[in-house]
């Protein structure tokens, strides 16, 4: 019968979080170290304290992997990022005037007339229309960047986020001083935070592509 600390593995979302920040080449050698860390307190101490020092180094791993791509690559991650944030900038009103065009078209086949509910209904739709379609632009926006930024895509589209979630922030605390009763303020918040959430989606999309990819290739070679 095998011990009970044998049968006990690492918390699975801390292991996908290293696999996710780690370059392709490295994933393995870290997450074994990782393993033979947890497995060996396990073993002493049990698995709950086993869990929470994996946490614990998980997290000092990912902030070290983090921290070691801007010093690699500095420059290629803030080009990347600051050319994302331009597009996020200036097509943010891409989705709206999508939608408005393709209602001008249609009202130029039909002249709908709209009683109170269809009118509300109407509205609903349009705003749900430009939300969903802001949301798709900041994925693809996050995969482009991931893209940019090979080995390193989830620094990259992370610091897109935050980068883009500041620069909103001011904006808003801006807004508050001048009208602190403004009832559209906290909806643009979550909004925003919405579109951080995207693109940082699309790196983990991009990323686990990759992975994916490199274990595949990986098995074959090894089959050979």
């Amino acid at each position: 019968m095998m011990p009970q600390e044998s049968l006990v593995s690492p918390p699975r979302l801390a292991a996908w979080l290293i696999d996710l920040f780690t370059p392709n080449e490295q994933t393995e050698s870290i997450l074994g170290d990782l393993l033979e860390e947890f497995s060996g307190l396990a073993s002493k101490s049990g698995p709950a304290s086993a869990s929470r020092g994996y946490w614990r180094q998980s997290a000092k791993t990912i902030v070290h992997l983090v921290g070691l791509g801007f010093r690699v690559a500095p420059w290629s991650i803030v080009g990347a990022v600051l050319v994302a944030y331009l597009l996020l900038v200036f097509g943010a009103s891409l989705p709206e005037e999508v939608i408005v065009r393709l209602i001008h078209f249609r009202r130029h086949h039909v002249t709908p007339y709209y009683n109170q509910t269809q009118l509300a209904t109407y509205v609903l739709w349009f705003s749900t229309s430009i939300l969903i379609g802001r949301l798709l632009m900041s994925l693809i926006i996050g995969c482009l960047v991931a893209l940019a930024a090979k080995g390193r895509e989830m620094a990259a589209t992370m610091m897109l986020g935050l980068f883009s979630g500041a620069s909103v922030g001011v904006f808003l605390l801006v807004g508050v001083l001048k009208r602190p009763q403004n009832p559209y303020l906290l909806p643009f918040l979550f909004d925003q935070f919405a579109h951080s959430i995207a693109i940082v989606v699309g790196g983990i999309v991009i990323r686990e592509s990759r992975s994916s990819m490199s274990r595949r290739t990986s098995g074959r070679l090894k089959r050979i």
